[in-house]
């Protein structure tokens, strides 16, 4: 028996998703790409396939986990989703017996991944 996937939001990636989809429902302009209804329609979809298959994913690498990233979201097992337009969506795993909660943890811009995870430019 398969064991259900439950989604969960930390409370300010809820809170940012909660504005984006209020920026799509006001028809408001991205100041740059993606556009917000690109954006959310990304997340949606990567919340949809993690629901399918919790490991849908990428574990981020244990090497790439500082200090920072492991006290921030309080595990060191961090996957992503890559999004439209180089956006990344950040989840963890928790889980029961009785079920499996992926956790989203935030989303963000390419740029912002970057910095969090100290991977350098080129």
């Amino acid at each position: 028996m398969d064991k259900p996937t439950i989604l969960q939001f930390d409370d300010e990636a809820y809170q940012e998703y909660q504005e984006l989809q209020q920026a799509v429902l006001e028809g408001k302009a991205a100041k740059k790409k993606p556009t917000y209804e690109q954006l959310l329609t990304s997340i949606n979809n990567a919340m949809k396939n993690i629901k399918a298959d919790f490991k849908y994913g990428d574990l981020i690498p244990r090497k790439y986990l500082n200090k920072f990233v492991i006290q921030k979201y309080g595990t060191d097992k961090v996957f992503r989703v890559e999004l439209v337009g180089y956006w990344r969506l950040l989840y963890t795993i928790i889980g029961d017996e009785t079920k499996i909660i992926a956790f989203i943890l935030e989303y963000m811009d390419h740029d912002k991944y970057n910095k969090l995870f100290g991977y350098n430019k080129r």
